[in-house]
């Protein structure tokens, strides 16, 4: 059997390019290109344009898709929600279990967060290593969310099945630094040589920097004569965007369009407002064709990157990478401790606003407005430093090399082999 070959268990792959699916996508392509047979047990596509009925079966760019049965609706009731995600799971670890002998890995994400003990079980039953990519951590941010209680039954046992998924990873990926110290804490300090920290991506080959006068997606929309201030991706109950609205009355009477581009919980509750305000230089727009991101990202003028203080480390709003890749200058209204708050800080390519008030939002805004030589440095700066560190290409190397140490049954860091 080739070692060079491992199953990948996550709920969104292509074509339901948004969130982790169009980061897993990605990842597996150029994985491939490096010479990994990989196959992937994901569900059926659910979002936006792309929820179409779809084989069960289908091959893309050498990987094998397999699409999973399942019940409930990810998109309904909190009933419905857990039966999409029990059942998800029920259909994966049976899947695996019928094709268990051709895979000497298993490289699994933190979505849906109960996925993680399919891998844990076949670690423990056929000694199947598994590679285990945190993208959010749970229960902490339910219990942020207001959700869960701190101290109810149900969050005690999702607590301990987290601990005991980190604790049975042959390999940790955590995508930021706020976000390691964090799963530091919840594994014994003999396990830390199993954490390694490789950031997320944008890949190279489909976002660069498009110069606004060429720009087909400003054009279309009509916004060529204004200032752009966009947010693209979900709008979830981690993102603090309510403030942006109160600025957009603020500044009404200036010529700033304020741009949301996407889909999520919160997006009704923006719309509602922008209504009851009355605003006009607000827009909303659905989630974009993955051919037309370069354009989209490069449309801004400032991107917008946000999440509420209690996620800080819970989660890395990954979106930075696709607008460094593009050019586009940031405004994040994140912790300066956090991940992004520390690269906008040390790349220089954005300001850093933490809880920011709309009258902070608007007094930044009309002295970024018209400060065309700060906006172009920054705008360098982001693009240099993605090309230096965070492009697809790093990523994939990073996951090639913990994928390799981890099928030869060595650790993800070098230096702890001397420790041995």
């Amino acid at each position: 059997m080739d070692n060079k070959r491992f199953v990948l268990l996550c709920q969104h792959f292509y074509p339901e390019m948004v969130s982790t699916g169009m980061h897993m996508t990605e990842l597996a392509e150029r994985l491939a290109e490096l010479g990994w047979q990989i196959t992937v047990y994901c569900a059926r596509p659910s979002w936006g344009a792309e929820a179409e009925p779809a084989d069960q079966i289908l091959h893309y760019k050498d990987i094998e898709i397999i699409r999973v049965n399942t019940l409930g609706d990810q998109k309904k009731s909190l009933l419905s929600r857990a039966l999409f995600a029990l059942s998800f799971l029920w259909s994966v670890g049976l899947l695996l279990w019928r094709q268990r002998q051709q895979f000497p890995a298993v490289v699994v994400t933190t979505n849906p967060p109960f996925l993680g003990l399919v891998s844990w079980l076949f670690s423990k039953l056929f000694h199947l290593p598994y590679l285990l990519i945190v993208y959010d951590i749970y229960p902490e941010i339910a219990v942020n969310l207001g959700v869960l209680s701190p101290r109810s039954p149900i969050t005690k046992i999702w607590r301990q099945v987290t601990h005991l998924i980190f604790r049975n990873a042959a390999v940790l990926v955590v995508i930021g630094r706020d976000m390691e110290r964090i799963v530091r804490q919840k594994i014994p300090p003999y396990l830390h040589h199993r954490i390694t920290r490789i950031p997320n991506w944008s890949d190279e080959k489909r976002v660069r920097p498009i110069p606004k006068h060429q720009n087909g997606f400003r054009h279309q929309q009509g916004i060529n004569n204004v200032f752009v201030v966009q947010y693209a991706g979900r709008m979830g109950r981690t993102h603090n965007l309510e403030p942006i609205i109160e600025a957009a009355r603020d500044l009404c009477t200036e010529k700033i369009l304020f741009q949301f581009v996407g889909d999520g919980a919160k997006k009704q509750t923006l719309q509602q407002l922008v209504a009851q305000h009355n605003l006009t230089n607000v827009q909303f727009l659905a989630y974009q064709p993955m051919e037309c991101l370069s354009e989209m990202l490069s449309a801004a003028d400032l991107a917008l990157v946000c999440l509420d203080e209690a996620f800080t480390g819970l989660s890395v709003p990954s979106k930075s990478y696709g607008i460094m890749a593009s050019g586009t200058p940031i405004l994040g209204f994140v912790q300066p401790d956090s991940e992004i708050g520390q690269m906008i800080t040390e790349e220089a390519c954005g300001l850093v606003l933490p809880n920011p008030t709309a009258e902070q939002i608007s007094q930044t805004l009309r002295s970024l407005i018209h400060n065309t030589t700060t906006l172009e440095a920054m705008s360098a700066a982001g693009h240099q430093a993605f090309l230096n560190k965070y492009t697809l290409t790093h990523a994939a190397a990073a996951y090639d090399t913990a994928l390799t140490r981890m099928v030869a049954g060595l650790s993800p860091t070098f230096e702890v082999e001397a420790l041995s």
